[in-house]
This record gives C-alpha cells, sequence and structure tokens, in this order.
C-alpha cells in the first residue's frame, strides 16, 4: 500500500507539473494570411483580439498595447499576431520606460521554442535602436546576429513616443525612426513572410508601450514617414 501510495502520489505531481507548464504556455491559434480587413483591424485599439501570447505581461490602456513586468522576466516574451503578411509596411509609435529598457518589433518572424519567436527584429532600446537584429534566425550561417547595424539614436527621442516604419517587399527591406532611415537592405535569406511580435525583453522590470499602428499589405517600395 505504501508503494502504491507513493506512485500515486507521483503522478499526481507530475500531473500538477504539466499543468503549470501547460498553462505557463500560450496555446498558437491558427494562423492565417492577412486580407485587407485584417489590415485595416490589426489593433482595434481596444482589447487584444487577433493576438496571443502571455497575457499577463500585455494588455490595453487608453488605446496601446502596453506590455509590463514590475518584477522583471528570465525570457524574452512576445504579443504575436495571428495573421501571417508577405509583403508590407507597418508604421507605429513606440515608448520604452525607461528608454534604457530593450523591446522591438519581430516581422516575417515565426513561434519559436515556447514564448519565443525566430525572425528579423526592428529592434529599440538604448544602444539598439533602428539596427535589425536576427532573433533565434539563422542568417547566413549564424544564429542571433545583427543585420544591420545602423544605429538610429541621434534620431530618437529618449522617453517618449518614436515613430517607427517597417516596410519589406521581396527580399528588401527598409527601416525609419522618426523619418530617418536606418536599415536599407536586400538579402533573399531574410524571410519573406510570417507573422508580427511585441516584444517585452528578458532582464528587470520594464515596460514597452505601442500606439497608432497603421499596416499596409503590397506596398511599393518607398518609405511613407521619410521626408
Amino acid at each position: 500500500m505504501r508503494n502504491i501510495s507513493r506512485a500515486l502520489i507521483g503522478v499526481l505531481v507530475l500531473s500538477f507539473c504539466l499543468c503549470v507548464i501547460a498553462a505557463d504556455t500560450p496555446q498558437a491559434p491558427a494562423i492565417r494570411k492577412a486580407t485587407e480587413a485584417d489590415a485595416k483591424n490589426f489593433f482595434n485599439g481596444k482589447d487584444l483580439s487577433g493576438w496571443w501570447g502571455d497575457m499577463t505581461l500585455f494588455h490595453v490602456e487608453n488605446g496601446e498595447i502596453v506590455g509590463k513586468t514590475e518584477k522583471g522576466i528570465k525570457r524574452n516574451e512576445f504579443l504575436k499576431s495571428a495573421i501571417s503578411v508577405g509583403d508590407f509596411r507597418l508604421v507605429c509609435k513606440i515608448k520604452l520606460v525607461p528608454n534604457e529598457a530593450n523591446s522591438g518589433i519581430q516581422f516575417h518572424s515565426q513561434p519559436f521554442e515556447g514564448n519565443e519567436m525566430a525572425g528579423p527584429q526592428a529592434d529599440a532600446g538604448k544602444g539598439w535602436w533602428g539596427k535589425l537584429y536576427g532573433e533565434n534566425l539563422k542568417w547566413h550561417g549564424k544564429t542571433g546576429v545583427i543585420i544591420s547595424d545602423k544605429s538610429g539614436e541621434q534620431y530618437l527621442k529618449p522617453n517618449d513616443w518614436n515613430t517607427y516604419e517597417v516596410l519589406a517587399v521581396g527580399s528588401k527591406i527598409r527601416t525609419a525612426i522618426n523619418g530617418h532611415i536606418t536599415t536599407d537592405i536586400d538579402d533573399p535569406e531574410i524571410p519573406q513572410s510570417g507573422i508580427f511580435g511585441l516584444q517585452v525583453h528578458a532582464g528587470g522590470p520594464t515596460e514597452a508601450r505601442f500606439k497608432d499602428f497603421e499596416l499596409e499589405l503590397n506596398p511599393k517600395f518607398e518609405m511613407k514617414t521619410v521626408k
């Protein structure tokens, strides 16, 4: 009886652990190809319909998507879109509180090992603004590398709202911060389709805010925010 009780307790403990893990790992919805209606309603300004991830870290406040952790997190977390795009232009405003924090906009990406993502990231954060990073992305034989190292720090408004534009057409990518181009590359090794993700970076307490999203499908390869 004592051995049976121990075995039963072991099974119950294992079941509990599996339930905790399952609850901590958001279930991916069916990803679909974006339509013009999806682009128009990319973010409805009211709730996180059409997005998925660890909802204990993300919420909507005053028409903004807020990614926040007060105690810090051990791994990167992402609020992911349920739509996939090919050629696109995304314009939005982003603010980090404080600017020393780190965040970014994943695009043409895929879910990776639980809550992580793999793909190109328009980076944000002190020392990282404007750079294009390969988040868990194998690129020219290397993984997790800076694809474009040009900084956008000189165009930044620290601790304030900054306009980020990301344009991807075929193998060509351009990004801009506050109307100034920071990335301009043509590389067929970078994915040309996938989902979006908004990052809360691993580390200490941080807050990233996003608003005023404009998603355009199949645009011309011309920047909208650059004068």
